[in-house]
């Protein structure tokens, strides 16, 4: 099997621009905890697990491995989380966290992340996570 057609090969998949403003304009984003690429002072960190969402509306876009859960957990704190995920509905996160959205919207056709040339090997879904 071809190494780029496993969903695997990386964590990271940067949001498609269009995606990303079509749901600011709705939901009007405070926070995006785990941006690809921002602007550090020198010697400062940022981790977006570590931080408080509490009060923030947030989009998230996290890195879609194993550690999934810890960023879906993370909703309860803000008043307003949307989420850009794999819709991996075989899942122990899907079927114990995902469906607790208030919305579970399934993106018709695959997604082209960043400066991809193909569109992703799986399906996308937004969650919204509403605690206003």
């Amino acid at each position: 099997m071809k190494r780029v057609l496993l969903s695997n090969v990386t964590e990271h998949w940067s949001t498609p621009r269009d995606v990303y403003a079509d749901l600011d304009r709705e939901f009007n984003f405070t926070l995006d905890p785990c941006p690809l690429r921002i602007p550090l002072a020198p010697g400062s960190k940022y981790n977006g697990l570590t931080m408080s969402w509490a009060g923030q509306r947030v989009f998230c876009n996290p890195p879609y491995g194993p550690g999934i859960l810890k960023w879906i957990r993370k909703a309860r704190e803000a008043s307003i989380a949307v989420y850009l995920l794999p819709a991996r509905t075989d899942t122990v996160w899907w079927h114990g966290w995902a469906l607790l959205a208030e919305e579970v919207r399934f993106i018709k056709g695959r997604l082209r992340f960043g400066l991809a040339k193909n569109s992703a090997p799986f399906p996308s879904v937004v969650l919204v996570f509403r605690n206003e």
